[in-house]
């Protein structure tokens, strides 16, 4: 074991470990003394970040979803949000930082209290990087004009493409051959009405 000072963000390797920890053996698995363990730390400097593995996890999900709005968010910073472009560069987004971060996946949607309301109002208690999909998605319903029922299955399907391409993409018994792209399997699914 390392010395009880540790250099760099001990948190995020924290956190990092954890979300790796549940993506391969589920949250079951994890505990703070297995995570102090794999990085290097005495089990008293995890409990200085996280009182209880209930509090870690809720901070694993949390970083996620922190950095997946600020890559969706980043993605689309000064796009006309009713352009298809915009949607498809955040779905192409939305895919790539799963495929970058596998581990990740798991972690927020596993045995997730994550609640996601699918309708085209904004819902304030909604998951943030939904929201701000439902937001650019009906931006393209409107420009489009489609009837509400209409939006709402476009919606869906959007959704349901993005997360279903993700596990794919991200499944280890799952291999893709031949010259299958990301962003031409997304940018068909756009044309679905």
């Amino acid at each position: 074991m390392k010395e009880n000072y540790h250099h760099g963000n001990l948190k995020n390797e924290l956190l990092e470990t954890s979300i790796q920890m549940i993506s391969e053996k589920g949250f079951e698995y994890l505990s703070l003394r297995k995570v102090a363990n794999l990085c290097g730390v005495s089990h008293n400097a995890i409990y200085r970040h996280f009182e209880s593995k209930e509090q870690l996890i809720s901070c694993c999900r949390k970083y996620v979803t922190e950095a997946l709005t600020e890559r969706l968010e980043q993605t689309i910073k000064g796009m006309e949000t009713s352009k298809l472009e915009t949607l498809e560069a955040l779905c192409e987004a939305y895919v790539s930082f799963y495929r970058e971060h596998p581990t990740y996946f798991s972690a927020l949607y596993r045995n997730s209290d994550r609640k996601i309301i699918f309708t085209l109002e904004k819902v304030e208690e909604n998951y943030p990087p939904f929201e701000l999909f439902r937001g650019v998605v009906c931006a393209n319903i409107e420009k489009r004009n489609m009837t509400k029922e209409e939006g709402e299955n476009y919606l869906f399907r959007l959704w349901s493409l993005v997360h279903g391409m993700i596990s794919l993409f991200i499944a280890s018994n799952v291999e893709l051959r031949g010259d299958l792209k990301q962003e031409e399997l997304l940018c068909k699914g756009f044309t679905i009405n």
